[in-house]
């Protein structure tokens, strides 16, 4: 066959355009016969043709299933939410409102092995202008805070291990002054959510164990001294602790306390996501794509990457995790800690919609820079520059000849 002839569905028989195949372990696929796949299945490239055919047979199945489902409890008022069907004995989750159209997964709630759970609290700066137009901090600080609702549910099922959703809607709220400290006050909009998400976590745990629960308690809500007795504001939301390094965009975006709202952690997957790259280029490509958002990875982009990891140089991404130097081969401690920091000029572009942070490599003297940029209409945070995350570091102990 040429070059450019087109492939066959080994799925459906039809014919393959030329930017639509998708590769398995032994055959090629269509895009159609793609979107008739589990949203929740993420192993692809690796599955055989005939895998996906039984999925695809499972999902057929599943059709009839999706139309006996009577829900009796609901969960959530997001994109996704958890739909329950107490007399069948199952649940789903969903993305749509029509959702009987969509063939959505249906679960025996038997299934499920275990949840995870977590509000996370984000939180940026209000700043004031001196005379000179400088940027200086409120007296008391003020603060913008972005309330966070994730679950994960741990499932038994042949073609996916666990579904991670936002049941509630991120809600924004403003700090407030009282006796010259920064407090907060909820408005019904966050009381309402927050009943939702215990309703929920309390259904969940009738059915499976609680694995991980994550919630502020009201104390969290910085005051002055408080602050200043934690070396710093948002010192919670800027570290992270992965028990493992994600093999995929879905297990990337699995990771406790991350989200693309939080733009430390989209700083901290980005080293995650370059950590993949000596095994599997084509996935830590796609894992960057998903924190690259409306602008993907360019050609240039992707052969910057390449070079970057030439002559060895596996080990500059594990650097930036804590314990990682190189008089032990940049091994890092567990789990796989990341800090991510500013600096004064942090929030230079802010107003522009750009924030720069730093991470701390064990191989260099200075921090390194990524610029994160917003996007207001889903209120996310995606990876604008990240060519500092591969900048060469100090060579390991073992690849010295003159250590």
């Amino acid at each position: 066959m040429g070059l450019f002839d087109k492939k066959i569905c080994d799925i459906c028989g039809s014919k393959i355009g030329l930017l639509g195949n998708k590769k398995l372990e032994d055959g090629n696929m269509c895009k159609d016969c793609q979107r008739k796949l589990s949203p929740w299945f993420s192993d692809r490239r690796h599955s055989t043709v005939a895998e996906i055919k039984a999925q695809l047979q499972y999902r057929e199945e599943n059709k009839a299933k999706v139309a006996a489902f009577s829900a009796t409890k609901t969960f959530g008022t997001a994109t996704k939410k958890m739909l329950v069907d107490e007399n069948a004995g199952c649940f789903l989750i969903t993305r749509s409102g029509d959702w009987k159209d969509d063939n959505p997964d249906v679960l025996e709630l038997s299934r499920l092995t275990g949840y995870k759970a977590a509000l996370v609290r984000n939180q940026i700066e209000k700043m004031d202008k001196d005379e000179q137009g400088k940027s200086i901090s409120f007296n008391p600080p003020q603060y913008t805070y972005s309330y966070l609702f994730q679950v994960t549910l741990n499932v038994d099922h042949p073609y996916f291990d666990d579904m991670s959703f936002e049941p509630f809607p991120v809600i924004r709220e403003e700090s407030v002054s009282v006796g010259g400290k920064t407090c907060v006050k909820h408005k019904q909009e966050y009381l309402d959510a927050k009943a939702g998400f215990d309703a929920m976590k309390e259904f969940l745990s009738s059915c499976c164990p609680c694995l991980e629960s994550y919630e502020p308690s009201e104390e969290e809500v910085p005051d002055l001294d408080t602050v200043a007795a934690a070396g710093g504001i948002d010192a919670q939301l800027k570290s992270f602790a992965f028990p493992a390094l994600p093999n995929s965009a879905a297990e990337m975006l699995g990771l406790p306390g991350v989200s693309l709202h939080n733009p430390y952690a989209v700083a901290a997957m980005a080293v995650a996501a370059f950590c993949r790259f000596p095994e599997s280029p084509d996935a830590a490509f796609e894992m960057v794509n998903v924190l690259k958002g409306p602008q993907p990875l360019s050609n240039s982009d992707k052969s910057f990457i390449r070079d970057r990891f030439m002559d060895g140089k596996t080990y500059v991404p594990r650097s930036y995790f804590e314990g990682a130097v190189p008089s032990n081969d940049y091994r890092p401690d567990m789990p796989y800690t990341i800090r991510v920091e500013e600096s004064a000029h942090s929030r230079d572009n802010y107003d522009q919609g750009y924030l720069t942070v730093y991470l701390r490599s064990g191989g260099a003297d200075n921090p390194r820079p990524v610029t994160l940029r917003h996007k207001p209409s889903t209120d996310e945070w995606f990876l604008w520059n990240f060519a500092g995350i591969l900048a060469d570091i100090r060579v390991p102990v073992s690849a010295d000849p003159w250590a």
